[in-house]
């Protein structure tokens, strides 16, 4: 399975066919543990992969394998006890497979556009603390489309215009295969709050932005014992 990252090339213009291949691979290497085992093992001597694995208010993830120039990065999941119903999307499409636990999987629909080009004015509206005061002109426009349940070995690829919700129940564990950024900035809505803020890559946020979301090796530690416990790797 190892062999297999180390050639693969995704190519995500195509974007049924990048499903396609993404989800086979994270459905094979969630049933190898093994294989599994050792990409999460091997984090804590890859300071390049232990610098790119952060802490979120709703989730933990362990970057295990990183091959953008190739099309694809590879992150293992953790959710936190934190649960909130909040819309986002993503700045690249990706693959998700389903590990342990599950959650209350919700698509939106949106009414016009979203992004219309550059906005430096986003940029000031990096927090839930913090949000976009033009917010509520776009959660007026924004309706529940489709909720399902996601449990152990379901998996999914959405696109990165796709705008969607993951309630998940605690403990929750998931193969998350990404592509390159197709955007320079993705959102999260709070609509019970009315508010919105948005998120950039690592290299346009603040010094203190990457500071509180950066993992560190105590954190991955206890993260990887965890994922023994529950009997993932």
């Amino acid at each position: 399975m190892l062999d297999h990252l180390d050639r693969l090339t995704v190519d995500w213009s195509d974007f049924e066919a990048a499903g396609e291949i993404t989800r086979d691979l994270v459905h094979k290497l969630a049933d190898d543990r093994e294989s599994l085992r050792k990409l999460v093992y091997g984090v804590e001597h890859r300071p390049e992969l232990l610098a790119m694995c952060e802490r979120h208010q709703l989730l933990d993830y362990i970057v295990l394998y990183d091959a953008l120039d190739r099309g694809f990065r590879l992150r293992l999941h953790l959710s936190t006890e934190d649960h909130h119903d909040r819309p986002h999307d993503h700045r690249f499409s990706f693959s998700s497979r389903i590990v342990a636990g599950g959650y209350t999987h919700t698509w939106y629909h949106l009414d016009g556009e979203l992004y219309e080009g550059p906005d430096p004015e986003a940029r000031q509206y990096l927090s839930r603390h913090h949000p976009d005061p033009r917010g509520a002109s776009h959660l007026d426009r924004l309706t529940p489309h489709l909720t399902r349940w996601e449990g152990p070995g379901n998996c999914y690829t959405l696109h990165h215009s796709a705008i969607h919700t993951t309630f998940t129940t605690p403990d929750t564990v998931s193969l998350f295969l990404r592509g390159p950024v197709e955007k320079d900035r993705s959102v999260i809505m709070d609509p019970a709050e009315g508010t919105l803020w948005w998120r950039f890559g690592r290299q346009d946020e603040p010094e203190q932005r990457r500071r509180e979301k950066s993992m560190g090796t105590e954190a991955y530690r206890r993260i990887r014992e965890r994922l023994e416990e529950l009997d993932v790797i």
